[in-house]
């Protein structure tokens, strides 16, 4: 049923009002910023505060409406409202579009490739990842209620411990994802290169993503991908692309195969 879910989702993307995209983030929003006025004191209770009670009340809305026979419009409205595709792939275009096929290699470049896949990852790969994984429709919740607040207090050593702990099979699977899809080879040399080790989830996945486009290493920021081409996110936009299918895809056999709906 969730991989039913999901391609009515991305069916309806086009159409899908560019609102609609950041609702649920908005929403999560507004409630930090109620909760955190109230709760001055960061850490695990204003976690369970920002992140827990959400999670509670859809959780608690899916279970009152299947009684009703109607549970499943629950996970449907958070997927719907708690990913992303466009925004990201939209970031990328615009980038694109704003530099010539041709021209010479811009240094900006790189920031808006890292800046749209990071993007990709937190607002459409992360939240779907714990869409499926975790029972109902509260996974998305859960991921991005913990980048809100890590991204509001970069200095909470609990949240960003938790965006840590959620971050690391789904970066991962990700990168594993783009290595599939792209130059394998390449993606996994930068994987295992040992002159870039040890890196964070986010990390990881970049340096996977330029192998896997072929772009070489980034020898800690100083190398050649410090200027790329625009041709370069039309790349990045197609590998994205191929991300998705191969997700979409995946989830399906894994539900086939361990029965689930």
């Amino acid at each position: 049923m969730k991989v039913g879910f999901l391609l009515l989702v991305l069916i309806l993307e086009p159409w899908r009002p560019q609102a609609w995209g950041t609702a649920g983030v908005n929403l999560l929003t507004r409630w930090r910023l109620f909760l955190s006025a109230r709760m001055p004191k960061a850490g695990a209770v204003r976690w369970l505060g920002v992140v827990g009670l959400p999670v509670l009340l859809v959780a608690a809305g899916q279970t009152g409406l299947g009684w009703l026979h109607l549970g499943a419009v629950v996970p449907l409205v958070v997927l719907g409202l708690g990913i992303d595709l466009r925004g990201p792939l939209a970031h990328l275009r615009q980038w694109g579009e704003q530099l010539p096929s041709h021209s010479e290699p811009n240094p900006s470049v790189r920031a808006a490739l890292d800046e749209g896949i990071l993007s990709s990852y937190q607002r459409f790969f992360a939240p779907l990842f714990w869409f499926f994984l975790l029972p109902g429709g509260w996974g998305p919740v859960l991921y991005c209620g913990t980048v809100l607040l890590t991204e509001a207090e970069p200095d909470g050593l609990f949240y960003r411990r938790m965006q840590a702990g959620l971050d690391w099979i789904p970066a991962r699977l990700l990168a594993l994802t783009f290595a599939l899809v792209g130059d394998f080879e390449e993606a996994l040399y930068a994987w295992r290169d040992p002159e870039s080790l040890p890196l964070s989830s986010h990390e990881l996945l970049l340096v996977v993503l330029h192998g896997a486009l072929g772009l070489g290493q980034t020898n800690g920021g100083n190398g050649p991908l410090e200027a790329l081409e625009a041709d370069q996110l039309t790349s990045a936009e197609g590998l994205i692309w191929r991300a998705v299918v191969l997700w979409v895809v995946g989830a399906g056999l894994a539900t086939a195969l361990l029965g689930g709906h």
